[in-house]
């Protein structure tokens, strides 16, 4: 069961000391409220808000700076979760710390968003300076192999492809096809559709269905706009609001050395491989798909525990895919680079299989290491 999966998050937002708050944004149903209940475990008296209770909401609207102060003393950890739909959250935040900053006692403060829509903005707008931003997903591959061992990885990473890391997909695996179906049916859009003012769900729907099918190809702007019937900006603007309600992510390409790196491309990849499979209605086992999807799906799967990794760490890590302009292109999936240092991965289903970045590649990043990454051996990269 996933509430004994232990979230990696846990103990770095535990360990985070006030008077800031700890703010942790992430999609619904991933596990954010399960996170805070077990730091709650470990706190002597907690008072709680929930974004979704009106009383709550009006609540958190103090009169004074007295009325924060006694929010503040009532326990020793205050959390508002879904504070997304708390009105004027970047200013109730703000009031909060700037309060708790003043105090002798300070209490811990934790606030969760399942959009980042409202909540980003009014916190940047109010609140900067006074808080830790952390990025929450569905569960790991490195959370689950801590919990039951990468033997358990292994023997289900074909499952895990294909049904993705929701929590509630992975504890009950025999109900993940209708979970997910119904989360996309009701959940998936639900802050975007209501915090951007977006009307048209058919347009949304559309271009959605358009990205999810061209997971691992690359994707223009004018390509999309032609395929959706929608104007390039308005593309753009819808892309960057899926990518903020943690429905996809967008890959730039890389171009630092050679003049014939393609330089302004992008793929755009899925934060869970099982919703991108349900707006599809496609959960084919990977066996199945070899000829039709399935090394895009696993280079997706792949690029999302990449990020997973590098985003709980906190190692201001980016990754990118390479590739040249020529008729006959060289590529790489990715190149991930942390400071100085410069990885490369290539995802193949098959052993044995090589990557062909050609000699100019080579001679261009000399220290570039590259990794060729099946599903059944992914866990090498991880220990190394």
């Amino acid at each position: 069961m996933t509430n004994l999966i232990d979230r990696t998050l846990r103990p770095l937002i535990k360990n985070e000391t006030p008077p800031k708050a700890v703010v942790i944004f992430g999609a619904r149903r991933i596990g954010k409220t399960t996170l805070l209940e077990m730091v709650a475990k470990d706190s002597s008296s907690v008072r709680w808000y929930n974004g979704d209770t009106p009383s709550d909401c009006q609540e958190l609207q103090f009169g004074s700076s007295s009325d924060v102060e006694l929010a503040l003393r009532q326990a020793d950890t205050l959390i508002i979760d879904e504070a997304q739909r708390v009105p004027n959250i970047g200013l109730v935040l703000k009031r909060l710390v700037d309060v708790n900053e003043r105090l002798t006692r300070q209490t811990k403060i934790y606030v969760t968003g399942s959009s980042s829509l409202d909540l980003a903005g009014g916190v940047r707008e109010s609140a900067v300076g006074r808080l830790v931003n952390r990025q929450m997903w569905p569960l790991s591959i490195s959370e689950i192999a801590a919990a039951s061992g990468w033997s358990d990885v292994r023997q289900h990473i074909d499952r895990l492809i294909v049904y993705g890391m929701y929590p509630s997909a992975y504890a009950n695996p025999d109900d993940a096809k209708r979970t997910l179906r119904d989360y996309c049916d009701g959940i998936l859009y639900k802050d975007l559709f209501e915090l951007s003012g977006i009307r048209l769900h058919k347009k949304i729907d559309a271009l959605v269905n358009v990205l999810a099918y061209s997971i691992g190809s690359e994707v223009s702007y004018d390509s999309l706009s032609r395929e959706t019937g929608l104007n390039k900006t308005t593309v753009m603007d819808y892309i960057t609001l899926l990518e903020q309600c943690f429905i996809i992510r967008v890959c730039s390409s890389y171009a630092k050395n050679l003049s014939n790196e393609i330089k302004k491309g992008k793929k755009i990849y899925f934060c869970d491989t099982g919703i991108r499979n349900a707006i599809i209605e496609d959960f084919s086992p990977l066996s199945s798909r070899r000829n039709r999807d399935a090394g895009a799906l696993w280079e997706n799967f792949f690029f999302m525990e990449r990020l997973k990794l590098h985003s709980t760490a906190d190692d201001w890590a980016h990754l990118y895919f390479w590739r040249t302009n020529e008729s006959r292109p060289h590529e790489l999936d990715f190149i991930e680079v942390v400071g100085e240092r410069m990885r490369a991965f290539e995802c193949k289903l098959s052993p044995g299989a090589k990557a062909s970045p050609g000699n100019a590649f080579r001679s261009a990043y000399p220290d570039c290491s590259i990794h060729v990454v099946t599903p059944a051996d992914l866990m090498k990269v991880w220990l190394e």
